[in-house]
C-alpha cells in the first residue's frame, strides 16, 4: 500500500539513496513520466507498476517486496525488468520472501503457512532459470530449514489464483 511504499522511500532517502515514487493513482501523463524515468533512470519505488503495461526496457534492477502467486502477475512482472534493451547485458531481480523461523526442536515443528509455502515455490521456480546458481541453492536451504522438500515444492509449482 502506499504507507509501505512511502516508509520504502523514507528508509532509502535515509541512507543517501534518492528515489521516485511511483504508482498508478499519480496524477499527470503516465507515459511521458515513464520516458522520463527510462531516460534519467534512478531508484523508483513503485506500486502494482510491473503489471500494469509499464515499458521501461532500460531497467536493470529491481526489488520486488510483494510479490503474487499467481503466475500470470509475477511472470509479467519480472519480465518489465528482464526485457532486452540497447547496453543491457543482464538485469538483477530481488523477490524479497518472508518465511517462518527455522525450528530447532523437531518436536515443536509447525506446518509451513499456504502462502509462506507458495512463497518459496515462486521464489525457487524462479531462481532455477537465472543466470545465479547459488540463489537457488540459498532457496532449497531455507526450504529445508523449515520442513518444506524443495524438490516437491518446485514440481509442484505454484499455485495459480484461477
Amino acid at each position: 500500500d502506499q504507507a509501505q511504499l512511502n516508509s520504502v522511500s523514507r528508509g532509502l532517502t535515509s541512507i543517501g539513496v534518492p528515489n521516485t515514487v511511483f504508482h498508478a493513482q499519480m496524477t499527470g501523463d503516465r507515459t511521458e513520466t515513464l520516458r522520463w524515468l527510462d531516460r534519467q533512470g534512478g531508484v523508483v519505488i513503485a506500486i502494482k507498476c510491473l503489471d500494469e503495461g509499464v515499458d521501461v526496457p532500460s531497467v536493470t534492477h529491481a526489488m520486488i517486496l510483494a510479490s503474487s502467486k499467481n503466475p500470470r502477475e509475477f511472470i509479467q512482472r519480472r519480465g518489465r525488468v528482464l526485457r532486452r534493451a540497447p547496453s543491457k547485458a543482464l538485469a538483477y531481480v530481488h523477490d524479497a520472501i518472508v518465511v517462518p523461523p527455522t525450528q530447532d526442536d523437531a518436536s515443536e515443528e509447525k506446518p509451513m503457512d499456504s502462502i509462506s509455502v507458495g512463497e518459496v515455490a515462486r521464489a525457487i521456480e524462479f531462481a532455477m532459470g537465472a543466470d545465479n546458481p547459488a540463489s537457488a541453492t540459498d532457496l532449497q536451504k531455507i526450504a529445508i530449514d523449515v520442513g518444506l522438500n524443495w524438490q516437491d515444492v518446485a514440481s509442484n509449482g505454484v499455485e495459480d489464483a484461477d
